[in-house]
């Protein structure tokens, strides 16, 4: 199951690993005198919410440590080529420069994050995959400065989560987990961590938003958006209610300067006690599938399926054959309405509550179809990982009716493309960024499939159909993306 992710162009999206030399330019000021007076009940108010912060940075921040880690790179020598990098810039005097040849070996990276205790008794730690990936050492320093070692129980790259053992390690503090699916936007939350190696830092916001998703950390998105002021090495700290309780693992910021700019993202507590506690007893994430791509319903896409309303279900645009939504009978152009009984119009929750589902887990999904609703119950089966490449395609130029061009599905096509022998339709060739069919997501080596629901076989098949569109008729295209399937609805121009 899948559904296209468009990366964010105007943030810049930062993991929050710190390195280890920090600038210590820091600017201060003076607090500027209040004439305005203050009541008697706001007062109170203010002194509860000082006392509620002061309890629960005492509570949490023992529970929160400071991750070291260090892992081994492999030397590229002349071929670094970034020129942001310190180590490439002074590279070019020492390493490959004229007569300092590039050495062999091997260097050491080293990098800074923060993760949180979730079982005292045996030492786990929960914090984020991009932390620790592929580390060779691992220290963790606790606010009372004893330090452990450290083993990985297990990472998830998919949800940028880990787990990590402290090693011989008593004494210590867990924090205990919230409730994240019963977050309200403009709750109180505090961000503790490790910022550019600041121990046992605690800032305050609020709950920005929530069910954040195309971000582009991670293939499994849902974050909590708050502007709790984190930073690097926040990664992997914890986002806290103001009960005390872990309802989010701080993992990246959208900034444009790399630093703080007021919003954050974490994991919502909810998938990250799942995924962790998958890690605990397996060493790995299995996730379930129910075989269906699906996306977003605009106006457009409800016009061509004849929906009243775009703000209600997801639209099904291909089913897998011989997968659990083939077998039950879920069809392409299929309306999802409700998934257990709850009400479905977001496609990155629909897909993360499927994957965080148990295998052989039966599904209750009502569908609406042709304008009849009807309930299938598919089971579910473990997910199956797969690959995909950019196509290199020759082609004549775009149809400036619809701002993109056609060509034959050839063999040799085929199989750059890595498609099936008995797929038919007509390859997109190339297309103008600035159409509305790349606005909708259509891209370069897509196959049109289908035009309005009418089968597209040959680019004959194509051109008669879009020579019958007029202007401002919506056109509805089926597209099959390697293994992926897409609708796609635009106004023609």
């Amino acid at each position: 199951m899948s559904e296209s992710r468009p990366s964010p162009s105007r943030w810049m999206v930062f993991p929050l690993t710190a390195v280890l030399s920090v600038s210590s330019g820091v600017l201060l000021s003076r607090a500027l005198p209040v004439d305005a007076p203050v009541t008697a009940a706001a007062q109170t108010t203010l002194n509860q919410l000082n006392e509620d912060f002061i309890k629960i940075s005492g509570s949490v921040t023992p529970a929160v440590v400071s991750i070291a880690m260090s892992k081994t790179v492999k030397n590229q020598g002349a071929g670094r080529t970034n020129p942001e990098s310190p180590e490439d810039f002074f590279d070019q005097f020492f390493n490959g420069g004229p007569g300092f040849p590039a050495p062999d070996a091997d260097r050491k990276q080293q990098g800074m994050g923060s993760g949180v205790i979730v079982d005292a008794a045996k030492g786990y730690v929960l914090t984020n995959n991009h932390v620790v990936a592929d580390a060779d050492e691992i220290k963790v320093t606790l606010t009372d400065r004893r330090t452990f070692a450290a083993r990985i129980i297990g990472t998830d790259p998919r949800t940028d989560l880990a787990v990590i053992q402290l090693q011989n390690a008593k004494n210590l503090t867990q924090v205990s987990f919230g409730d994240s699916s019963r977050l309200e936007v403009g709750e109180w939350v505090l961000a503790i961590g490790n910022p550019f190696g600041l121990s046992s830092t605690v800032t305050a916001g609020i709950i920005s938003a929530k069910g954040r998703a195309n971000v582009g950390v991670a293939d499994f998105e849902d974050f909590i958006q708050t502007d709790a002021a984190i930073n690097p090495g926040n990664s992997g700290g914890a986002l806290v209610s103001i009960k005390g309780e872990l309802i989010g693992v701080n993992t990246a910021i959208a900034t444009r300067s790399r630093g703080y700019m007021g919003i954050g993202f974490a994991i919502p507590s909810n998938m990250a006690k799942q995924v962790m506690e998958s890690l605990i007893a397996k060493g790995k994430v299995t996730r379930s599938q129910l075989g269906v791509f699906i996306a977003q319903i605009d106006e457009p896409l409800a016009q061509s399926l004849g929906l009243k309303d775009n703000r209600q279900g997801i639209v099904v645009t291909g089913v897998v054959n011989g997968s659990p939504a083939d077998q039950a009978g879920l069809k392409k152009y299929d309306v999802i309405l409700k998934l257990q009984g709850r009400s479905v119009n977001d496609t990155n929750q629909f897909r993360n509550e499927i994957a965080l589902l148990k295998p052989s887990t039966q599904l209750t999904i009502e569908v609406l179809r042709d304008g009849k609703t009807m309930t299938l119950k598919p089971v579910l089966r473990e997910m199956q990982a797969g690959q995909a490449t950019e196509p290199e395609l020759m082609a004549p130029l775009p149809t400036d009716k619809m701002g993109f061009g056609v060509a034959e599905l050839t063999p040799a096509m085929r199989n750059q493309l890595g498609l099936s022998s008995s797929l038919q339709g007509v390859v997109v060739s190339n297309i103008s960024n600035s159409s509305q069919p790349f606005e909708k997501g259509l891209r370069r080596g897509d196959v049109i499939t289908e035009l309005n629901r009418k089968p597209m076989r040959t680019t004959a098949d194509f051109e008669a159909a879009v020579a019958a569109l007029k202007s401002k008729d919506v056109a509805l295209l089926a597209v099959q993306r390697r293994d992926a399937s897409l609708i796609i609805a635009f106004e023609v121009k």
